[in-house]
């Protein structure tokens, strides 16, 4: 059921027993369910996982929502905290950090592939690749790709530049 307050909001005002609705009253009607609606499985998908504006948007869209009613629907859920694309963005970096190789320049690409606006994704990016973050991300980094490229270290050093790291820094690998 819809909130008072955002009925309101639609121009619907308090309704009671015998109230008729004229078109315009019953497709203010139908948006504010359908707004509920795409709220309620917005939800059900931050329940499972952290997500971005982005991919909610594209979810919600896939599964019919009007562009109308999901707009509504993210709004609110971003002004009660529910839906950041700053959190999400940190999170989802962090998590792929610690499962593989990654450099700022590919982790970037990765973040802005779900949705996050360029700058926000260098800050990010910027944050966890800082001071000795980023040696201790190098190191390790430079592990995995030594393992993966069997002993290889001019190749490891090479996969790391593609990722982001700068010439000079994968130099000192190894």
């Amino acid at each position: 059921m819809a909130r008072v307050e955002e009925l309101e909001a639609l121009g619907l005002g308090p309704l009671g027993p015998g109230s008729e609705l004229d078109e315009e009253a019953q497709a203010l009607l139908a948006l504010a369910a359908e707004t509920y609606e795409a709220e309620r499985r917005a939800l059900a998908l931050l329940a499972r996982a952290e997500q971005s504006a982005f991919m909610l948007r594209s979810k919600l869209m896939a599964r019919g929502f009007d562009a109308r009613s999901i707009r509504s629907a993210l709004s609110r859920l971003g002004s009660l905290g529910l839906l950041d694309d700053r959190r999400f963005a940190t999170a989802y970096a962090s998590s792929r950090l610690a499962r593989r190789s990654e450099g700022p320049a590919s982790l970037r690409a990765a973040l802005q592939a779900h949705g996050i606006d360029g700058e926000l994704a260098r800050e990010v990016v910027g944050s966890l690749f800082s001071g000795e973050a980023r040696a201790e991300l190098l190191a390790r980094a430079f592990g995995r790709e030594l393992r993966r490229s069997g002993g290889d270290a001019a190749a490891a050093r090479d996969r790391l530049r593609r990722l982001g790291y700068s010439a000079g820094e994968v130099a000192d690998c190894g």
